[in-house]
């Protein structure tokens, strides 16, 4: 589990004013909520008073109220504020849920797990800061079996297997190698319209390529579908993290891009009709993912691992 880490963890939209959300981040289990003024809050999901969830508990205009005993705690400090049928006389015992920063940016919610020393970190150092719709966008949430680590060396190795651009084939020609900018490994291969070919072995011109940026740490991950001047035709932020039991939670957002490129017909008509540019897969083929080489995650897994070390230092 790393530290210090500003992670999505939700949609904004999963996050109704008045509502509590369940979810699962980095392996931790969390209680989010909103308040009636729009305030997004983090808690651990348990309750100190008795170890129960506190998910499924109500929001009161003094925090979340934990739906056994009716101890409310402090969205932002975690304190207990209330405590029904407490006498006068008595104090509010000093009992603390676990509370987390939150930031909301281009429609993710975000917690920092780890040092709270870096919620005071400007916007462009959240995960989504990079994401910005520039159209009518898609987005969605799912739990795939799939551990996290290989759901990250998956997307380098075969984006196929996680995502799909309809009416493009994604090939396993890599552009050069992956290179590294900032915390990403950057990945470029090859992609063709489906139906026109791709072109004698060896010698192809791909009309089309995919970009990854897969995350050295954290999980927020950028997929593009490009042209062959590299102008964006699809992009799409995939938030991952690792849930319970060996699988993903994964949230994402992605939009089509108003140039068009040399896109056949039915590409163009498909988009006018509002049909999605892209899909991400939650369940996930097995048999493809292991048929898999090992290549371009190879690059990840030893600067992952020192990243890592270095957020325990």
């Amino acid at each position: 589990m790393t530290t210090g880490q500003w992670w999505i963890v939700a949609l904004s939209e999963q996050l109704a004013p008045g509502k509590t959300l369940a979810a699962v981040c980095d392996g931790r289990q969390l209680a989010l909520f909103r308040n009636s003024e729009g305030e997004a809050f983090a808690l651990e999901d348990r309750c100190p008073h008795r170890r129960v969830p506190l998910s499924p508990g109500l929001v009161k205009p003094g925090g979340l109220q934990c739906p056994y005993h009716g101890w409310t705690f402090d969205g932002a400090s975690g304190k207990c504020t209330d405590i029904p049928n407490l006498r006068r006389e008595e104090k509010i015992p000093p009992a603390v849920a676990q509370a987390y920063p939150v930031a909301e940016l281009n429609g993710f919610v975000h917690v920092l797990l780890g040092d709270a020393a870096r919620s005071g970190e400007s916007d462009a150092e959240l995960p989504a800061a990079a994401y910005r719709a520039g159209g009518r966008e898609y987005s969605g949430t799912a739990v795939a079996g799939i551990a996290f680590e290989e759901y990250l060396d998956v997307m380098l190795d075969g984006p196929e297997c996680l995502l799909d651009f309809p009416g493009v084939a994604i090939t396993d020609f890599f552009l050069g190698d992956p290179r590294r900018d900032g915390r990403h490994l950057v990945l470029d291969r090859g992609a063709v319209w489906k139906g026109k070919g791709i072109g004698p072995a060896f010698v192809r011109d791909h009309p089309l390529l995919v970009r990854t940026r897969v995350p050295l740490a954290g999980g927020d991950l950028m997929v593009e579908l490009l042209d062959a001047g590299e102008r964006a035709l699809v992009t799409v932020l995939v938030a991952a993290s690792a849930n319970r039991r060996g699988t993903t939670s994964l949230a994402w957002r992605g939009f089509a891009h108003a140039h068009a490129g040399d896109a056949p017909l039915g590409w163009r008509l498909r988009r006018l009709a509002g049909s999605a540019p892209f899909a991400v897969k939650s369940m996930i083929d097995g048999r493809a993912v292991a048929a898999l080489e090992v290549a371009p995650s190879r690059d990840r897994r030893p600067v992952a691992s020192s990243a890592q070390e270095r957020s325990f230092a």
